[in-house]
């Protein structure tokens, strides 16, 4: 179901322009999911996909990895639906459109 989930998330991020990439993070357990690169301004956004309907939750690791990416002042967010990945472009897209 998650990868299910995912693949709808990746063809939103693609209708909207936005290079999406899964990560791969050698030697760095608990490394988020998705890397999202937001045209015109380049924002990375991060996001660790999470099973629908609340049945998978962040493991510590994963927590932490969270965190240190936020500490970088970059974005960085849980994922377990489509609703919230949409709101999680538009927030990030009504960002950019502004500083253009």
């Amino acid at each position: 179901m998650e990868s299910k989930l995912q693949g709808k998330c990746v063809k939103l991020a693609q209708a909207n322009k936005i290079l999406i990439r899964k990560v791969h993070a050698e030697n760095r357990k608990g490394f988020p999911d998705l890397l999202l690169i937001f045209p015109i301004t380049g924002k990375t956004v991060y996001v660790e996909m999470k099973h629908p309907n609340g049945k998978g939750t962040l493991a510590k690791l994963q927590e932490r990895e969270l965190d240190r990416i936020r500490k970088q002042n970059a974005s960085a967010y849980e994922c377990d639906s489509y609703d919230k990945f949409a709101e999680i472009i538009k927030t990030h897209l009504r960002a950019e459109f502004r500083e253009v």
